[in-house]
This record gives C-alpha cells, structure tokens and sequence, in this order.
C-alpha cells in the first residue's frame, strides 16, 4: 500500500497516539471528478479514513473522519480515466462533507484507479477483521457460505447470510 510522506503529513496534526498512516491517495488534477488548484486527499490510518479539503489555494485544511466502526460498506467503481470510492456509512449525521444532504452513502472520486482499488481492498480487509472481533463471521463476497453476512455485489451493502435481496438497493443476492 503507498504512503506517501507528503500526504501523510497533512494529518499530523491530528492523529491520536498510536494511530498510525496505512495509505493515501489524491484526486487527480485533470479529468472527472478532479481538482486542478485544491486536490481531495484521502488519509486511511489503523483506526478511521481521514478525508482532507483544501480550500483557498491549499492555505486551508477542513478534515472529515470517518471511524470504520461506523462503515458499513465500501465499493469501488471504475471509470475510463479516474475511479470513485463510495463509502456507506449508517447514522452518521453531516449537512457537508462526504455524507452531505443527508446521504448514507459518499463517493470520493477523481481518484487513480490502482489507488482506488487498493483503498477500497484495505477498507474491507479492516471492516471484516471488526467484524471477526465480535465473533461474526464475513461470508466471502463471491456468496460462499459459511458466514454471518454477505455483501451485495452491485452495492456493497452488508445483508444477513440468509437474505435473497440487498437491503440497500434490492438487487439478488448470489447465493
């Protein structure tokens, strides 16, 4: 997984004691869903994914946190050029930043493809070891059974093992 030291430095400042930076990326300059002056960068560290936001040329930082206790699924879409992460997260209650106007579920865009898949692979590897930490068990996301949950393929969602349709967006789950 790339860290690199530039943009890991950006959340310095606010990381816990023993959080440490597992990846970042940032929202490429050209293209859909980027950003030429102020690129999104994306920080995901042992304990939460921080977003940051730079306004007024990069004078400015806004920072988002996003625990992944409270995650419930994550997705990866790829473009032609850039690749999205959408991030669902249940309950959690913004007027801005990556859940604004009240949606469950935020789409960080404008990324490289390689950065966006391997982002969206190492938010799911620590979202089934929480889960296994509870003593749930994840079915794996082919529909092999075995396990507790199983996760939508055309969304993300996390549905009980036992369910035929995603909770999230009705789609038939493959058994």
């Amino acid at each position: 997984m790339p860290v690199k030291e530039e943009e890991a430095a950006l959340v310095n400042d606010i990381l816990m004691p023993n959080e440490t930076v597992k990846f970042t990326a940032t929202q490429r300059r050209v293209g859909p869903g980027g950003s030429i002056t102020t690129p999104t960068t994306v920080v995901c560290t042992n304990d939460r994914i921080i977003i940051v936001n730079r306004a007024n040329l990069g004078i400015r930082k806004d920072y988002e946190s996003v625990y992944y206790r409270q995650i419930t699924s994550v997705r990866y879409e790829s473009g032609i050029i850039n690749a999205s992460v959408f991030v669902r997260v249940q309950g959690y209650d913004r007027d801005k930043g990556l859940l604004k106007n009240g949606r469950e579920e935020g789409e960080i865009d404008g990324l490289r493809k390689e950065e966006a898949k391997e982002m969206a692979d190492y938010i799911n590897s620590v979202l089934s070891r929480i889960e296994g930490t509870d003593g749930d068990t994840q079915a794996s996301p082919s529909g092999g059974s075995g396990g507790a949950y199983i996760y939508c393929q055309s969304c993300g969602a996390r549905n009980d093992a036992s369910a035929k349709f995603c909770s999230a967006c009705g789609a038939k789950l493959k058994s």
